[in-house]
């Protein structure tokens, strides 16, 4: 836990202040996973802060919501367009992948159980940016991450938004968006470790 709320204000996510008038919280709460190996045998265990975002109302709290999820089809073209050219396929999970969108709307959770702020109990933090379960949280990371594919010169398919692809000459490298994981593949490693040390 103390690590996720470390992330959370490292990446700057939420400011401590007074809840305005007229404005109300969202509640948040944990969720605890455990991370088998191949094996099964426990890798670690994680903890995530998430906003209960089912109490969020629409038109009041929320204006639309969006999710980045491919089609089968599409991640089944890349995979097979993957085996069919002997080319590695990648799937990292995109860390704190919800923290990274920013978000437009006014929005104030509750402080987080186990970690208030003595001598501020009585104030909020007002997001700067998404967390997991807040209605508006996959459009404001799929807004950042598509911002950055195009400033790096990726390609956006015209027929499926969560598919990307970057040529350079011969090199070829294609991301498929699904949630907050990716897969990506492609027929160079230059391109690949460029992609895997990029900042998102």
């Amino acid at each position: 836990m103390d690590e996720e709320i470390e992330a959370i204000e490292r990446n700057n996510s939420w400011k401590l202040s007074e809840l305005p008038e007229g404005k109300k919280t969202v509640g948040v709460k944990w969720v605890y996973k455990t991370k088998l190996k191949e094996n099964g045998e426990v890798d670690k265990y994680k903890a995530c802060l998430v906003v209960k975002g089912y109490k969020q109302e629409f038109g009041v709290d929320y204006q639309e919501v969006f999710t980045s999820v491919a089609r089968h089809d599409t991640i089944k073209l890349v995979i097979s367009l993957a085996a069919q050219n002997s080319w590695p396929v990648f799937q990292p999970d995109v860390k704190l992948a919800f923290l990274h969108g920013d978000l437009d709307e006014q929005v104030f959770i509750e402080q987080t159980p186990s970690y208030v702020k003595v001598g501020n109990e009585h104030k909020v933090y007002k997001l700067k940016r998404a967390l997991y379960g807040l209605k508006q949280a996959p459009r404001a990371w799929y807004s950042r991450i598509e911002a950055y594919f195009l400033k790096e010169g990726f390609q956006k398919c015209p027929y499926k938004h969560t598919l990307f692809t970057k040529t350079e000459g011969e090199k070829m490298l294609i991301v498929c968006l699904y949630v907050d994981d990716l897969i990506y593949t492609g027929n160079d490693k230059a391109m690949f470790d460029k992609f895997k040390k990029s900042d998102g």
